[in-house]
This record gives C-alpha cells, structure tokens and sequence, in this order.
C-alpha cells in the first residue's frame, strides 16, 4: 500500500507540473490576448474620439457658412440702387445722362487734332491714353501711313 501511495503521488506530482507549464502557456497566452486587446481598445478609443472631433468642426463649419450666408443676405438687403447712387454720387461720380464729351485741341485721337474729353459738373476730365496696341497706337499708325503717302503724293488729303 505504501507503495501505491507514493507511486500516486508521483503521478500527481508529475501531472501538476504539467499543469503548472501548461498554466503558465494559458496566463502567458491570456496576457498576449490582454495585452493586444487593450491596444486595440485604445486605437479605437482614439479614432473615435477624433471623428467626434472631426464631426463637431463640420457642425460648427456649416453653421458658420450659414451665419455667413445670412450676413450676406442682409448686406444685399441694405444695399438697394438708390443707397448705391448716393455713394457713387458722393465719390465724383455722375449721372451718364449729364456727360458731355468735349473736343480738346492738342490732345491725340479726337476729332481736328484734339482728343475727346467728359465734362462733368465741376470739372474737364481727359482719358488717359492707352498704353500698348491700343486705339491710340492705330490712330498714330494710321496718321504715319497717311503722312508717307502724302509725301510721297504730294497733295493734301
């Protein structure tokens, strides 16, 4: 009997070391999984909290553009034709219905030598020649093709 006794012990005790190695895979095993659980459960702790962000900016960018809009909406509402006129009215501006065009002797591109010029209220005002191949640099093309041919004709146009 004494005996059988130990020889169980021995199964017993050999059977616990397998079991504490196997125990010992089992905690080694569930800390890994722990482990990874937990970093994952922080990522998607983290990716969620930016996409409240991120949701929360494009409330407040639609609720700016709203706000936006409704300003603009208001401005145009203030800003009627006759508001518009007295401030154009204000800076030197006139009516199209009071300009007159004036001839200016000396001044290029006009009618006898002179050059057109708009008369307003209080004052003469001249364009200001354009620069480049503008109107003015045909004018004076066409004013040095007639010279040559009327030297070379001879005659007055």
């Amino acid at each position: 009997m004494a005996g059988s006794q130990k020889r169980s012990w021995r199964l017993e005790k050999g059977s616990w070391r397998l079991e504490a190695r196997t125990t010992a895979g089992v905690l080694l095993v569930l800390t890994l999984l722990g482990l990874l659980s937990w970093l994952c459960l922080a990522q998607a702790s983290k990716v969620s909290t930016v996409r409240y962000h991120i949701g929360e900016k494009e409330a407040e960018r639609e609720r700016l553009q709203r706000g936006n809009a409704e300003l603009l909406a208001e401005v145009m509402e203030r800003l009627n034709v006759s508001h518009l006129e007295n401030m154009a009215l204000e800076s030197g501006y006139v009516p199209a219905g009071e300009l007159r065009y004036l001839d200016v002797p000396g001044y290029p591109g006009g009618v006898s030598g002179g050059g057109l010029a708009v008369a307003t209220k209080d004052a003469v005002v001249a364009p200001e020649e354009p620069r480049g191949l503008g109107g003015s640099g045909v004018a004076r093309w066409w004013g040095k093709v007639l010279s040559q041919f009327v030297a070379w004709a001879g005659t007055q146009p």
